[in-house]
């Protein structure tokens, strides 16, 4: 049984980057976060499906996940949930890669089922979110995959959820490695991602209500991806998750950005205010991704949440540890004040 005083950590190995929260929790289910880091791996870099992880990737990860074992122990952290997406539930060396993990820094991690995935992420994201009635569409844009997970808040179960073998950096990899892309490869580029989410978009079309219907559609982004563009929005030089939750982002400001960003330069990209050092290379086929996602739901924005598959992970992680039923909607309540 946990008490008030008990700490601990989520920690998300995704595809690009590997983030840590550390937070206190109480018997009144609240929340306090400590500590949030995050840093870029690339564990996708040179990946294809069938592959195995590259020892470029494998060796960064090690070297950033050694540091957060040592950020657990300076906290005292008693329980840690620690999952592996992506490119790790892909690859042929996955298990081997987390075998090593636990021998060189104690972190016992698992991969994550694509179902797990989704559900989690869909978890943090309704966590940070004004609750509204209708259906709500929540993508987790990575590296190398991208969740769908669709909700109606009048049921407790989602209605459909999926994971597309489709993200930001093996777009950029396959089409847009170039400094900048010709016009011609952001074009091949584009149809490739239409073509992966052509299936997202004829299940969704087959569970949701012909139109019009009294409980209109929500999409929501979450990840890497959506909160830096999100960032971009804002032209925010320092980050603050309170200004992310919640932002919307349409479809012509989408466009407008991916056309700036696909006639810059590596160099003049890491002068835009917002965009994360080391995304300059990938954030264009994530905007990419996240329009044509908007076009196939022919919606005219999104809502981004910066809360997603960390936060789930650590939500789940607290309500097992007080015996709470495992809620797609959590009975934990985040304080933003540190504790």
């Amino acid at each position: 049984m946990a008490s008030q005083n008990d700490h601990f950590a989520s920690i998300d190995i995704g595809s690009h980057t590997i983030r840590l929260l550390v937070a206190r929790s109480n018997e009144k289910l609240e929340i306090y976060p400590l500590r949030l880091e995050r840093r870029i791996t690339r564990l996708a870099r040179n990946f294809q499906e069938g592959q195995t992880l590259k020892t470029p990737g494998i060796r960064e990860s090690l070297r950033v996940l050694e540091e957060y074992a040592g950020i657990l122990k300076c906290h005292g952290v008693s329980d840690v949930a620690c999952g592996a997406t992506g490119v790790v539930r892909k690859a042929g060396n996955g298990e081997e890669f987390l075998a090593e993990v636990r021998q060189k820094t104690g972190i016992a991690a698992e991969i994550l089922s694509e179902t797990s995935e989704a559900l989690l992420s869909a978890k943090g994201v309704l966590s940070v979110i004004p609750r509204t009635e209708g259906y709500i569409l929540s993508f987790d844009l990575g590296g190398s995959s991208t969740e769908f997970l669709l909700l109606d808040t009048r049921r407790e179960k989602p209605l459909w959820h999926t994971s597309v073998f489709i993200g930001a950096a093996t777009i950029t990899e396959r089409f847009l490695s170039e400094d900048p892309p010709p016009l011609e490869a952001v074009s091949r580029a584009v149809e490739a991602i239409q073509d992966a989410l052509a299936p997202v978009f004829q299940a969704i079309g087959s569970i949701l209500p012909a139109p019009p219907t009294p409980f209109p559609l929500q999409v929501v982004g979450t990840a890497g991806t959506a909160t830096t563009l999100a960032a971009m929005n804002l032209k925010m030089t320092d980050y603050c998750p309170s200004r992310i939750n919640g932002l919307p982002l349409t479809e012509n400001w989408l466009t407008a950005t991916i056309e700036h960003l696909v006639r810059s330069t590596l160099a003049l990209r890491r002068e835009i205010p917002g965009l994360e050092a080391g995304r300059e290379d990938i954030i264009p086929a994530g905007a990419l991704i996240v329009r044509e996602i908007l076009r196939g739901l022919k919606q005219t924005h999104l809502i981004v949440s910066d809360a997603g598959l960390l936060e789930g992970l650590l939500l789940d992680l607290i309500e097992k540890k007080y015996g709470r039923p495992q809620a797609l909607v959590s009975p934990l309540t985040w304080r933003m004040q540190k504790g």
